[in-house]
């Protein structure tokens, strides 16, 4: 071969040998690039699958957060726990426990996955046989040891083997203590395999646990409260009823002191009727002896003894003294009417819706109660408006005049008398209530409100009186004031809103 073909071969070997270099490179570098694409494929696979499972715990915590805060009541925030719980982590069955410090079983919820009746009570058959071989005392001092979520093998906590559930992760969610008594409420999450466990899931798990803690002793406080509301509206109405029932005992004890007053006031009418009736049929014994005549057969002899039977039997002033007697007997029994009525306003347990009434009326239908009183060593002087009308309960303002006014009396134990005013002053409606009696001793004065104070002998009061009349004025939205002087007597300045 000639020199210059030799150089050809090797010109020809040479752009070979690059060839295959080069194409050597290029293979390197695809099978580089191509492994770099598989590795970023990976890693996007691993990093969606990330992305997807934050959202899948985002949305969890999120969710479950916002539910618990919207439940009513304490177990629908446990009853929703457990069941998005169960559907977060797919595998478990879930509890719910109340744990108090004597070891004592208190609320008990569960939710399972399972979906017909029969798997339903399999599994409730299950979660009571394992409640059951728990041993409390152990579980009681794990749960005071460690407040967070725990991972726990589940026969470490039972007096017994424990053969379907072989694990549990324990989540606190709260603690209460009242008085002597804590109580502990705790998540349990039950699994048959460790295998089944995420651990990842528990971590999210854990960091809602705090949150929902929050929640659920916030609940707790709000159904306390409610409850505490439900009592306290209860003890209200036992302490309305006990009012009601002690404002029928003074008037009872009102009732009992007026009564001989009262009977008397009764007994003067009735007796001066009973003594006209009786003169009133003398009367018509006369009438009719002088009226015989006509009743035998008419004759010519009637008149005349009409005639004469009309001037011996005096029949002019028997006619004339009838229409007396009749005009007297009614004004008596009026008089007991009124009195009776009276009786019977004061009496009356009314509802307590106010209503217009007038003062004035009160005022007299209450002095017409208490007149016999004041007959002998007392007087009364009044001064009153015609109509006063303001807002009330009739029967209950005239127990506060009428205790007002015995108590009055009872002051001027050597006499006096009773001033009673009614008058209008800008918008306002004033009593005044004042006696000449030995007064109120200045240190006193402020406790005269006070149930059951009196400075009476034992015996003679309940002390309920003036505070039974303090209440009843502010139903009114009544204000009162109390003036007094030790041996000058005392006043009470009651203001009323007058009703237009």
């Amino acid at each position: 071969m000639s020199e210059e073909a030799q150089n050809k071969v090797d010109v020809l070997e040479r752009a070979l040998k690059r060839e295959r270099a080069a194409r050597k490179l290029a293979e390197m570098q695809l099978e580089n690039y191509t492994r770099e694409l598989l590795e970023q494929e990976v890693l996007n696979d691993e990093t969606r699958m990330e992305v997807e499972n934050q959202q899948t715990q985002l949305s969890f915590l999120t969710g479950l957060l916002a539910e618990t805060w919207s439940k009513p009541t304490l177990n629908k925030i446990v009853e929703n726990y457990l069941e998005r719980t169960c559907a977060f982590l797919s595998k478990p069955d879930n509890l719910f426990i109340e744990l108090d410090n004597q070891c004592n079983y208190g609320q008990f919820q569960y939710y399972t996955q399972s979906s017909t009746e029969s798997e339903i009570n399999e599994h409730l058959q299950l979660l009571k046989s394992f409640l059951a071989q728990l041993d409390r005392e152990k579980l009681y001092d794990l749960l005071q040891q460690e407040q967070e979520t725990q991972l726990i093998d589940t026969n470490e906590i039972s007096n017994e083997t424990q053969d379907f559930y072989q694990f549990c992760v324990m989540v606190p969610l709260y603690t209460l203590a009242l008085e002597d008594k804590k109580t502990v409420g705790v998540a349990v999450l039950l699994y048959q395999d460790q295998q089944d466990i995420n651990i990842t899931k528990l971590q999210t798990l854990e960091s809602s646990r705090s949150m929902l803690s929050i929640a659920i002793e916030r609940k707790r406080a709000e159904e306390e409260l409610q409850q505490q509301l439900i009592n306290l509206e209860e003890t209200n109405k036992v302490l309305e009823q006990t009012q009601l029932q002690l404002v029928g005992q003074e008037k009872l004890a009102s009732l009992g002191f007026l009564a001989a007053g009262v009977a008397h006031e009764i007994n003067n009418p009735v007796g001066f009727v009973l003594s006209n009736l009786d003169t009133m049929a003398d009367y018509i014994k006369d009438i009719k002896s002088a009226l015989q005549p006509l009743a035998d057969e008419p004759s010519s002899t009637s008149l005349p003894q009409l005639s004469k039977n009309y001037e011996e039997y005096e029949l002019p002033f028997l006619f004339e003294d009838s229409d007396e007697i009749l005009k007297s007997s009614v004004e008596g029994l009026e008089r007991v009417k009124a009195i009776v009525a009276d009786l019977s306003t004061f009496s009356r347990m009314e509802n307590d819706e106010l209503e217009p009434i007038d003062v004035t009326k009160v005022i007299n239908k209450s002095l017409n109660m208490v007149s016999n009183e004041f007959k002998y060593k007392h007087h009364i002087e009044t001064d009153l408006l015609e109509s006063a009308t303001i807002l009330g309960i009739e029967s209950k303002l005239q127990q506060v005049f009428i205790n007002l006014f015995v108590n009055a009396k009872q002051a001027m134990a050597e006499g006096g008398t009773l001033y009673v005013r009614c008058y209008r002053e800008r918008t306002k409606i004033m009593v005044r209530v004042k006696d000449e009696g030995k007064g109120i001793p200045h240190e006193n004065i402020k406790e005269i409100f006070t149930p059951f104070f009196t400075t009476k002998a034992p015996g003679e009061g309940t002390g309920l009186g003036l505070s039974i009349s303090y209440s009843i004025l502010q139903q009114h939205n009544a204000k009162v004031e109390v003036l007094s002087e030790p041996n000058k007597g005392t006043e009470f300045v009651i203001s009323f809103f007058e009703f237009f």
